[in-house]
Formats: C-alpha cells, structure tokens, sequence
C-alpha cells in the first residue's frame, strides 16, 4: 500500500503516478476609444484569468499577480479574489507576465505564464462596439500531488465565480469535448514529430 506514495522533504505524502488538472484562460479585451484616443491613450484594456466556463477558481488559486510594462505607475498588481482582472488605459501592445500562487495545501511554488495584449484586430480594422479578445486555453498539471490537497480537490463540487469578470459577455465559450480533441491533436502532432526526429538521429549514427 505504501508504494502508492512518495515522502517529500517535509514528511507529507505525495501519490505516485497521479495527476491533477485544472484548466484555465488567460486573455485580454481591448476597447479602442475612439473619438477619444489620442497618440498616449488610445485604448482601454483588461487582463484576467478566468475558469473556462467562469468556475470559481479559488479552491486552488490563492491570487494572481499581473507584471504589467514598467511604464504603468505599480506595475506589479496582485488581485487575491475574483474576479482575477485589472484594467488600464494606454497605447501600446506588450506582454505581460501573470503569476499564479496556489492555496497552502498544495504545497507547490507559484507558476507565471506569459500572454501577449493585442489591441488591434490582424486586418488593422478599429471600432468603438466590439472589443479585440485574445484568450489562451491552458492546463495546471499538479504531479505526483500532495494527498490532503487531491482529496479535497478530486471532491470539489464546481461552483461558477462569485465575482462576474468585467468583460464576461465578449470572452469566449469553451466547449469540453473539442478542448479535448484539441490537445489530442496537439499530443499526436507531438507523438509524430518526436518519431520523426529519432527516424533521423538513428539514420545518421
């Protein structure tokens, strides 16, 4: 029975050959101001994190942490309940860093994830009545978890999030299955490209 498990550092038992996942979104929409933009300020902007059907995301997250460009007056802003957003106004596209830190139990070091603000729509093209959203699926992967922290995840009974994020009727809409096919497409992809590079290595020894 012990085999199941593995003692880390600390004496808390970890479960051996398990995974938990938690999918999130991390985007941005971008509203351009029109007749009010000028060369400084040309657009209003907020990024988040979110469950992708807006779930509560709280049962694992503690709170988020969003690196903003230098240039904005405390450019590291740590919101520590949901809605995980923050707004502001400027001008210009960067990237921008968004650190994750989890609940006590997990007993894991936080995970910073990269995504990239757009302002503009790829034609160029501007309006006042439909922001720019960009959005990047992805999946926490906790290895090999703590015990008390699988336990009470695996029991966590969904709940959509207490806060509603500001821009919840222009993100997009998630459905699971093709999520699922997605990465399954993604995974072979990978599966074939790995054959395809020990088919060269072993053709050149």
């Amino acid at each position: 029975m012990e085999d199941k498990y593995i003692v880390d550092d600390q004496g808390f038992r970890r479960l051996k050959d398990t995974e938990y996942v938690l999918p999130i979104c991390v985007g941005t929409v971008a509203w351009w101001l029109g007749k009010k933009a000028n060369e400084y300020n040309s657009h209003r902007w907020t990024v988040y994190v979110r469950g992708p059907n807006n779930e509560d995301l709280s049962h694992v997250i503690q709170k988020v942490t969003f690196e903003l460009h230098h240039t904005f007056p405390n450019p590291n802003r740590t919101i520590e309940q949901q809605p995980y957003e923050v707004t502001e106004n400027g001008w210009g596209e960067f990237e921008i860093g968004v650190t994750l830190y989890f609940v006590p139990d997990a007993r894991e070091k936080e995970v910073t994830l990269y995504h990239k603000l757009r302002l503009y729509e790829e034609d160029g093209s501007q309006s006042t009545k439909k922001p720019v959203v960009t959005e990047t699926y992805d999946e926490l992967i906790f290895s090999e978890p703590h015990e008390a922290f699988f336990t009470r995840v695996v029991n966590h009974v969904p709940t959509q999030a207490a806060g509603l994020m500001s821009h919840h009727q222009w993100v997009p809409r998630h459905d699971e299955a093709a999520e699922l096919q997605r990465i399954r497409a993604c995974r072979a992809k990978v599966a074939a490209m790995i054959a395809d590079l020990r088919r060269d290595y072993d053709a050149v020894r």
